[in-house]
């Protein structure tokens, strides 16, 4: 445990930086901007070590380039450190990893390329000699020199196929010969992409061991690395866990991303914003907007990161200020509610792992509308829930209630032989999809890996890319309209192998003209498929359920909100003793966590956020301006 876990009230400030900024730095007085950090309630605050134009604010060391506008003799990384430290508060470096003017300029080998060979402005590649020759021993002369607590990277992640020489020279050489994808058709795509996750991973570790080789206590770490986006398992370097969120629903992305997060093992930081739009833009929102916001990452067990843009001249409104100490002051007043608290397990839904994004996806990134839609429709229904690697959950598998598998088409060989003896002793599963569908290179194997738990035989996928649901149980009707529903997403066909398997819902196909396409973009309910939608079957003490069709997937995409109600209907009528029930008016979220008192006993805590107020209806980002009681 270091200082970071308990730095719960934290500042961030952008100070990007073009080498014609001219008036730089004119109202900088590291004193003065020391104390009203103090005074906004602030334990902890950025120190830009290297900005987006790829310049630094400091004097010492021979690696960095100084801005060309920072004035004589002026060293403002020690002028900020010195005074923050004087006053308690803490030191963050922050440093960007890619971007620079002047390295462009005088490196032009280490700019990236798109596939034609163009310059892609001024990013940087950090897959050729940029690292060892100069990132490296720049940032060994930062921690040397300057006494920052922690460094914050940006931009420390795979994104896109560089066609730089250095990544065509270095691909080929390590996949024996293989030239760089055109696209993901190209039979490379899937090795560049571990290739590609592989450097960074071994980049990031360079960089914390460079870090730690001088000065161990340093807290590293990396902008959207280890998020939900692209799951891997985090190195014992990387202190601290951290994401500056798009503004579009902040409440929303803090709370989903930290049912993830939470259950990693580190400190974590959903770094809301106070501006309106994204960086860049110096308009603030009220400090109920950012209470609103950072309940929801602190209720489950995260910290308090706010950032917002500071001006050329190094200077933000007192206005500004004011609104983010009563955003802390609000975090303050409930810190001794998050000093040593954990989450308690309730409900576990399985997340891809890395390794399964590339091989099923193909793609940099995981699928996000699926996670999100479960995060939206279980959030909405008030039943807690976490976001569990496989790892994770086949070690702790005892400990949850319920246990969601949505659409996971790949399953660990080792959960999914751990998951029947889990139902037997009382836990509910509910598989949805094509989940287990695929074997560990991608192949589909034309079978469910659970094929004899859910007591289901796997027969194909429905065609047509959306069917409907139509119940017949009526414990999954109450909150729905008595109608077949809509779904947009992956159908598979399956039906019951076992005289035990209970039908709780049809699957419905959808009208096809006389050309065989839907009636326009969607169709009306058509004929019974045959096939059920939802089957639920009794194996010892607990249940195994099957849902066909993309339910989480289609709820986000679609906002088909009787599949809310439907899930939500499912789930409470199996889990035997739900932990907590909640019967509210609106929807809250609903949060356990459990802290350890004096004497060693634990106490369970019930957080409760209200998520409504304002909604945008132009495409605008959320600022909510009053809560709802």
């Amino acid at each position: 445990m270091s200082w970071y876990d308990t730095s719960y009230r934290k500042l961030f400030f952008d100070f990007h930086s073009p080498g014609t900024a001219v008036g730089l730095a004119r109202d900088f007085d590291g004193e003065r901007w020391a104390q009203r950090l103090q005074e906004a309630g602030a334990q902890a605050v950025s120190v830009f070590t290297k900005c987006g134009y790829g310049y630094s604010f400091y004097r010492q060391g021979s690696v960095r380039y100084v801005h060309p506008q920072l004035p004589a003799g002026m060293d403002m990384v020690a002028a900020q450190i010195e005074a923050l430290h004087r006053r308690g508060l803490r030191a963050i470096g922050y440093y960007h990893t890619f971007n620079s003017e002047p390295i462009a300029k005088d490196h032009p080998d280490w700019v990236e390329r798109d596939a034609n060979g163009n310059p892609r402005g001024l990013s940087i590649c950090m897959m050729g000699a940029l690292a060892e020759e100069w990132m490296l021993p720049h940032l060994a002369e930062i921690v040397r020199y300057y006494a920052v607590d922690a460094m914050f990277f940006d931009g420390t992640y795979a994104h896109s196929v560089c066609y730089c020489d250095a990544c065509r020279e270095t691909f080929a050489r390590d996949s024996g010969g293989l030239a760089l994808p055109k696209d993901d058709k190209d039979p490379a795509w899937v090795p560049h992409l571990q290739w590609k996750f592989g450097r960074m991973r071994a980049l990031r570790q360079r960089i914390c061991d460079v870090i730690h080789g001088i000065r161990p206590e340093v807290v590293v770490s990396f902008n959207w690395a280890y998020s939900a986006r692209q799951p891997e398992p985090v190195p014992d370097a990387v202190g601290a866990l951290v994401a500056d969120i798009h503004p579009d629903d902040q409440s929303f992305t803090g709370s989903a991303f930290s049912r993830y997060w939470s259950t990693l093992g580190r400190p974590f930081d959903v770094m809301n914003s106070a501006f309106l739009q994204w960086w860049g833009d110096w308009g603030c929102k009220p400090a109920l907007a950012m209470q609103q916001e950072v309940a929801t990452t602190i209720a489950n067990g995260g910290l308090t990161w706010i950032g917002y843009q500071m001006t050329h001249t190094f200077d933000v409104q007192p206005a500004v200020m004011n609104e983010l100490r009563q955003t802390l002051e609000f975090v303050r007043d409930r810190e001794p509610l998050l000093e040593g608290a954990r989450p308690v397990p309730t409900v576990a839904a399985l997340h891809p792992t890395h390794d399964t994004v590339v091989r099923e996806r193909r793609s940099f990134w995981c699928d996000e509308v699926t996670p999100r839609g479960l995060h939206r429709l279980l959030t909405e229904s008030m039943i807690p829930y976490h976001l569990v690697q496989a790892e994770d959950l086949r070690c702790r598998l005892g400990q949850f209630q319920a246990v969601i598998l949505p659409d996971q088409r790949w399953l660990d060989p080792d959960l999914a032989a751990a998951l029947p003896e889990y139902v037997r002793n009382g836990g509910v599963l509910v598989a949805t999809a094509l989940t287990g569908t695929l074997d560990a290179t991608g192949a589909p194997t034309g079978r469910f890996a659970l094929a004899d738990l859910l007591g289901l035989h796997f027969e194909g996928a429905y065609e047509q890319s959306h069917a409907y649901i139509e119940v017949t149980d009526a414990r999954l009707t109450p909150g729905t309209l008595d109608m077949p529903h809509l779904v947009e997403g992956q159908f598979a066909l399956a039906r019951p192998a076992a005289s035990d398997v209970e039908v709780l819902a049809r699957l419905r196909r959808i009208y096809l003209r006389s050309d065989g396409t839907p009636l326009l973009r969607w169709s009306p309910v058509g004929e019974d498929s045959g096939y059920p939608a939802i089957t639920a079957r009794r194996v010892g003490n607990g249940w195994a359920v099957y849902i066909a069709g993309q339910v989480f997937r289609g709820y986000q995409a679609k906002n088909q909100w009787n599949l809310k109600h439907i899930v939500a209907n499912l789930l409470k009528a199996l889990i035997a003793r739900p932990l907590v029930q909640v019967e509210a008016p609106a929807w809250l979220e609903v949060v356990l966590m459990q802290q350890p008192m004096a004497g060693g006993t634990t106490r369970r805590l019930v957080h409760l956020v209200n998520h409504h107020g304002n909604r945008p209806v132009d495409k605008n980002n959320v600022c909510v301006e009053q809560v709802l009681p």
